[in-house]
């Protein structure tokens, strides 16, 4: 069993998704003005919402991402641009 519990682990670990700019985790910290001088910096102009993350988790966790291999998805409004 613990071989099992070992590689579900090492699945989850590297199917995981990164929730750092979606709200309210950029948020937690920021103060009114901090928070609103990040937002007027994005090309977006506003923080991600989970459900604009779901179907692109949904994907990838299931048979249709399979070939997702090594790809970071970087779900951001902009902030970082390649």
């Amino acid at each position: 069993m613990a071989s099992v519990r070992n590689s579900w682990f090492d699945f989850a670990e590297a199917a995981a998704t990164d929730p750092s700019r979606i709200s309210p985790a950029p948020t937690a910290t920021m103060t009114p003005a901090d928070r609103q001088a990040f937002i007027d910096a994005l090309p977006v102009g506003r923080f991600g919402r989970p459900e604009e993350i779901a179907a692109t988790a949904v994907l990838l966790a299931g048979p249709d991402g399979g070939f997702y291999v090594g790809a970071t998805l970087s779900p951001n409004g902009g902030d970082v641009m390649y």
